[in-house]
């Protein structure tokens, strides 16, 4: 059903959200919030699409359900970001405003441009996490993803079975052997490809068989 079609109803079933767009106050986010209204059953839940767009939280939710996550710092502050965590660092935006990405840096004079951008000039605070391995991003489709490592797979499946965010793209930090969840963003449908659909049609399917909601 096309998301207008279901924000202008009063259907009673399960609902499975898959607009991609998970945003607060976008259209993926109020078609759970009218599913919720509706007293309907919907995945994703208002609760956890916002616990996920809100990095501090996302990574304080995954590690008291112990998905590995590492140390942040949650600041506006370059001094606070230095003392306590050091160089290099990887900085994920916390305004309501940027959802998609991190930054980098090495030293004070990157931190301080990181800040300035993903703080929107020094409005906001930034979520800092200690850089110790390398960043990786990959698509996650009902918790599977294509990744390799058996590590990342387990994260990915252990994020959907905390948050049931269906689709979404997650930021990890490949230390040696292991991974750490670092961050999560919406995807764009431009980001899907052919053999991504076929994924998501399977599992939708799969949820269609074991009685599970439908797709809006």
């Amino acid at each position: 059903m096309k998301p207008a079609t279901f924000l202008d109803s009063t259907i009673k079933e399960p609902t499975l959200n898959l607009n991609m767009d998970y945003r607060y106050l976008k259209t993926g986010y109020y078609i759970s919030l009218h599913a919720e209204v509706l007293g309907n059953r919907v995945i994703p839940s208002c609760e956890n699409i916002i616990d996920c767009s809100r990095t501090p939280i996302l990574l304080l939710r995954a590690k008291l359900a112990g998905i590995p996550t590492l140390p942040s710092v949650v600041t506006d502050s370059v001094k606070k970001i230095i003392s306590e965590l050091g160089f290099p660092v990887v900085v994920f935006a916390v305004n309501p405003f940027i959802s998609e990405g991190f930054k980098t840096a090495n030293n004070k004079s990157a931190l301080y441009r990181a800040i300035k951008s993903l703080g929107m000039n020094y409005k906001f605070t930034v979520c800092a996490q200690p850089l110790k391995g390398q960043m990786a991003s990959f698509k996650s489709f009902f918790g599977k993803c294509d990744q390799q490592d058996e590590a990342a797979k387990q994260i990915s499946q252990k994020v959907y079975e905390l948050f049931h965010i269906p689709l979404c793209t997650l930021h990890i930090q490949r230390v040696q052997e292991k991974a750490f969840l670092c961050g999560l963003q919406t995807l764009k449908k431009e980001e899907l490809s052919t053999s991504d659909l076929k994924v998501i049609s399977n599992e939708v399917s799969l949820l269609r068989e074991q009685g599970e909601p439908f797709g809006v």
